[in-house]
């Protein structure tokens, strides 16, 4: 058996460790994503960040439908307690005489004054007082419960407001960020941002439908911005609803509210100015011109461009009531 010196194991150790760093070193390092893989993990973010921008505005049309509420019943309660204020006061006024006169004597003087016709017609006339002063009390009474009840639906819509509006910023935020750093990681591997659009819309026939068209026409290339309506960018439900408004039609900026305030439609039936919901619980919205085509406000980071209508999973198809 040959013996190994000193000096060959320390050779060998060292050509082990040359080995050791030479395969190290040849071992793919993990590896970036593609851009087709980083193209797909913005738009997961931003779709996402969609999702949590139409909850929002569907929250602020809550708050606003709360406040309308809110004002109505105020508005009712106003009257309401003026005439039981005014009950009430008439009410006191009789408490007060009795009061001066004495009750027992007053009703003693009562029984023996005037004729039995008389007796009758007074009797008749303290039982309406008594009956007007009741009903004084139940409306003051009806009325201090409908102010009650509207403070605590205004409370209670606040404190909804203010938690619901705290947990959506804060999922906003945190996807914004995952945005910012896909988007960076998207400039390095040098995808290019999306050019604007500029095209002019095909002759159309007069009529509301048409002029909201034309007003979706000459948005394109506008970027995508949340919870905006123009006139520098839009969400998805945004363009839809100033569009539509453009062509003296209101709608709700929020996708599932417009759903629930069109007429629906088949997609046989499409016309232009026609809108396109998307996704099973409504989260996107866009318009249909023409052509198997719609033009929306895709998503955070993207212009408002052409799209096939089924380009996402449809929901649905509605028609604006003019």
């Amino acid at each position: 058996m040959p013996i190994i010196t000193l000096g060959a194991r320390r050779t060998l150790t060292a050509a082990a460790a040359l080995l050791a760093l030479l395969a190290a070193l040849a071992a793919p390092a993990a590896a970036e994503p593609s851009a087709a893989e980083v193209e797909k993990r913005l738009k997961k973010a931003a779709h996402q960040l969609e999702v949590v921008i139409e909850q929002y505005n569907e929250l602020r049309l809550e708050v606003k439908r709360g406040r309308v509420e809110a004002d109505r019943l105020q508005a009712r309660i106003a009257p309401l307690e003026a005439v039981a204020e005014a009950r009430s006061a008439e009410v006191g006024t009789m408490a007060a005489a009795a009061y001066r006169t004495g009750r027992a004597a007053g009703v003693i003087g009562l029984l023996h004054s005037g004729s039995p016709q008389a007796l009758g017609e007074r009797l008749a006339m303290l039982e309406a007082l008594g009956n007007q002063r009741g009903r004084a009390i139940e409306a003051l009474t009806a009325a201090n419960d409908n102010v009650a009840a509207a403070q605590e639906s205004l409370s209670a819509l606040a404190a909804k407001e203010k938690l619901q509006g705290a947990k959506l910023l804060a999922k906003k935020r945190h996807i914004e960020g995952e945005i910012a750093r896909l988007d960076a990681l998207r400039f390095d591997l040098g995808i290019p941002d999306a050019e604007p659009i500029f095209v002019d819309p095909p002759p159309l026939p007069p009529g509301a439908a048409s002029a909201a068209v034309r007003f979706a026409y000459a948005q394109l290339g506008k970027p995508y911005q949340w919870g905006a309506s123009g006139p520098g960018g839009y969400d998805c439900s945004g363009l839809t609803a100033a569009a539509w408004q453009a062509a003296g039609v209101s709608l709700p900026h929020n996708a599932r509210a417009q759903y629930g305030a069109v007429n629906h439609v088949s997609r046989g039936q499409l016309r232009p100015g026609d809108l396109v919901f998307y996704y099973g619980n409504i989260q996107h919205v866009g318009m249909y011109v023409g052509g198997g085509r719609i033009i929306h406000a895709p998503q955070t980071g993207e212009r408002i461009r052409f799209d096939r209508v089924d380009y996402q999973p449809v929901h649905g198809y509605g028609r604006p009531r003019r």
